[in-house]
């Protein structure tokens, strides 16, 4: 049950930086590619979307003991490109995003792995704290 909860934890917190990261994105390409576009309510479905094709890939490796530098970078390849894959098959199925302009299909490749390191480096700043926050209590534990 335990193990559980915390990769709901991790699911829901990689969820909110991935739903952020990914509204940051949207907004620049469209920005910089299509800012003649008008849209509507339903853009702001996008993000919601996204993210949660984002944290699939959580569910894909079980992480019950410590990996090799080796193995994580292999799991988070695999993970960006199964999200690289999935967001692309939607974006080339999509009639309002104009995947003919190679400028647009280059962005969001591009956007994707931007989101996708930058998502991991928030999630280890968090776990930076949490890891600095528990040697501190246990120092504090040791010393008493």
């Amino acid at each position: 049950m335990k193990k559980i909860k915390e990769k709901l934890l991790e699911v829901f917190r990689m969820y909110f930086i991935l739903f952020t990261l990914i509204s940051v994105l949207l907004m620049i390409l469209g920005m910089t590619l299509d800012s003649d576009r008008v849209l509507s309510y339903e853009v702001f479905m996008s993000p919601l979307l996204y993210a949660a094709i984002g944290v699939i890939p959580i569910f894909f490796f079980k992480e019950d003991e410590e990996i090799s530098m080796k193995k994580l970078l292999i799991h988070r390849l695999i993970s960006l490109g199964f999200i690289e894959i999935v967001v692309m098959v939607l974006a080339f199925s999509a009639s309002g995003i104009p995947t003919e302009k190679r400028s647009v299909v280059i962005g969001i490749a591009v956007g994707i792995a931007v989101v996708f390191v930058l998502s991991i480096l928030v999630e280890y700043v968090f776990e930076l704290g949490e890891a600095k926050a528990l040697n501190k209590a246990l120092a504090e534990y040791q010393n008493n």
